[in-house]
């Protein structure tokens, strides 16, 4: 039987226009760990993209998503970088949230100005707005305390 050696972090990300991506592998340089890029294989391009993303999300509809590899190794903790769609988690990442303990989840939400407004549960959440251009300020917080913890 092989033994499965804890893993401290593990970032997952969903991004629709890349903005996800480029803070996931700020982070993971950060703390040496890999990103995994979460498919729901749905096509949200262009501006009726835009608009069926925001009613998704708004509407909490669900969407299937590729399972993430080996969700049975043992984690200290996750993190989670997602955008923020007309309020809520992308739908994605709110898949996602379903199959992981989300009392062990930093959450990273990324908007052009709003915070995401269901907070409870998480076990951090960090807000990484455009309009206050704090990007690398919010990845430097959650690298420092993850790392002295």
């Amino acid at each position: 039987m092989q033994k499965w050696k804890k893993l401290k972090n593990r970032l997952f990300f969903y991004t629709r226009t890349g903005n996800s991506k480029r803070v996931a592998e700020k982070i993971t340089a950060g703390l040496s760990c890999d990103a995994e890029q979460i498919s729901d294989h749905m096509n949200w391009m262009g501006i009726l993209g835009f608009i069926k993303a925001g009613f998704y999300s708004f509407t909490n509809r669900a969407v299937k998503i590729d399972p993430p590899a080996d969700l049975s190794v043992s984690v200290d903790d996750y993190i989670v970088v997602a955008p923020l769609w007309a309020g809520g988690l992308a739908p994605a990442a709110k898949a996602l949230l379903r199959m992981i303990p989300k009392d062990r989840v930093n959450l990273v939400v990324i908007s052009d100005g709003s915070q995401l407004k269901d907070r409870s549960g998480y076990k951090s959440i960090y807000d990484i707005t455009k309009n206050s251009d704090n990007e690398n300020l919010v990845i430097d917080r959650l690298v420092n305390n993850l790392l002295h913890t």
